[in-house]
């Protein structure tokens, strides 16, 4: 399954763990095909430096995109109410990825929470959809 984490959602995973550290977990067992992109690299690292995170946050997440797919999106996307989210809804769709997983407003108000083929869910609809398909 191709996965598309907003910065939100890997800070969450990063300094409170719960829900978003459980699907870090499964990126990092290969049960989870997560695409990153250059300007989702340069926001979550703008943000931990604004965070002022420790040496031991840094080294997590620098362990963490590795095990990301890196793409440079080849589109163009000017929809969303906030366009510093369109770079997620780009990635998402040069990655054709199945899942945006996010708690941003503006992504989630996005028509039938859909973006091209790729659905836009909270974690706590995530979750239990890798129950149902049997992915943990």
């Amino acid at each position: 399954m191709n996965i598309v984490l907003d910065t939100n959602m890997i800070l969450s995973a990063l300094f409170f763990g719960g829900m978003m550290e459980r699907v870090i977990d499964l990126i990092m067992e290969d049960k989870l095909i997560w695409y990153i992109s250059q300007p989702l690299l340069e926001e979550v690292t703008r943000k931990l430096y604004e965070l002022e995170a420790n040496t031991t946050i840094i080294t997590k997440v620098t362990i963490i995109f590795e095990k990301g797919l890196m793409i440079n999106p080849d589109v163009e996307v000017n929809i969303c109410r906030d366009p510093e989210d369109n770079f997620i809804l780009e990635l998402a769709e040069a990655a054709k990825a199945d899942y945006i997983i996010t708690r941003d407003k503006d992504l989630l108000e996005l028509p039938n929470h859909q973006w091209q083929n790729t659905k836009i869910v909270k974690p706590e609809t995530f979750l239990p959809l890798l129950r149902n398909k049997g992915i943990i």
